[in-house]
């Protein structure tokens, strides 16, 4: 979900960007897809766009920034729909997983478990 300006979280920098290795694809993506919608929102508010928090949270991938417009928005969205179904493990396909906490693994990564 997007998060708004000036609502950064009151700890250190490494835990602003949380999740695990499986999803470096996906993240890797989102930010090529987000390159010129940011491009261009600098260009019309005349403020540096920031990610301010990368992380899991109930399974699924949070990415917040300090501003954006719907476009990015649905961009977002779509990465975060995407991770419901990508192991953070290993980048597999996957499905929410409990024990005891909410993830999504692959079928190796659970049996690893």
């Amino acid at each position: 979900m997007v998060q708004c300006q000036g609502r950064h979280p009151p700890y250190p920098d490494a835990f602003w960007f949380r999740c695990g290795d499986g999803w470096f694809d996906l993240l890797w993506r989102l930010c090529e897809d987000l390159e010129p919608l940011v491009a261009e929102l600098e260009k019309q508010t005349g403020q540096q766009f920031e990610v301010l928090q990368v992380k899991e949270k109930f399974g699924g991938l949070r990415f917040y920034v300090n501003q954006h417009t719907d476009a990015i928005g649905e961009r977002i969205q779509k990465a975060v729909q995407e991770s419901l179904r990508t192991c953070e493990l290993c980048g597999k396909p996957g499905q929410l997983f409990q024990s005891p906490w909410l993830g999504v693994r692959c079928a190796e990564c659970v049996q690893e478990s």
